[in-house]
């Protein structure tokens, strides 16, 4: 568990990171649902603008990524492609393709890591997560993968690792799994 930015943060099941999802405001659920659905960092999330998202992928260019040196390309699943939806929607004018998904407090910005990792912790708190950070989601979504046996290949291709060594650190393991492990034997 996560304690004042020291140790890992907490995984959220499926349940649970929906729930967390739809108890954010506005411009946050649509963040928190791009960081729950394609496993990416906070701030490749906040990066993101409308010319990388099709009807049926997300770019992640690589200028906004770790390290800047690849980019990668994400299929979008049907919810998150209904929250982008309702999100682009929900804009008075359309929107360009050079704008922000998650806007900025001024024009041309995109909303600071500071402002959601804000909400975030104050939304958890209300809901009695504890150990949550911006982080919970990229966590989650690797372990949640894995736990349904996606291969460690395809889990690598969506979130952009390039070791598996590191994409291994993301994946939590309960005792009830080493124990059916074990039992398999």
């Amino acid at each position: 568990m996560k304690i004042n930015r020291y140790g890992q943060a907490t995984i959220l099941t499926p349940k649970e990171l929906d729930y967390l999802c739809d108890s954010l405001p506005g411009a946050h659920r649509t963040c928190a649902y791009i960081l729950r659905f394609t496993a990416c960092r906070v701030s490749e999330g906040l990066s993101l603008q409308w010319k990388f998202i099709s009807n049926s992928s997300i770019l992640f260019p690589a200028p906004i990524t770790k390290g800047s040196k690849y980019s990668r390309q994400v299929p979008i699943n049907i919810r998150l492609k209904e929250v982008l939806q309702d999100w682009k929607a929900s804009f008075d004018l359309p929107v360009k393709g050079h704008q922000y998904v998650i806007p900025g407090k001024y024009q041309g910005e995109h909303m600071t890591r500071q402002n959601f990792d804000y909400q975030l912790r104050k939304t958890c708190k209300e809901l009695g997560f504890e150990g949550c950070s911006t982080h919970s989601f990229r966590r989650s979504s690797i372990t949640e993968l894995s736990r349904n046996s996606i291969p460690l290949a395809t889990i690598k291709s969506i979130t952009g690792h390039k070791q598996l060594s590191a994409l291994q650190l993301y994946v939590e393991v309960q005792e009830s799994e080493q124990l059916m492990a074990l039992n398999a034997l």
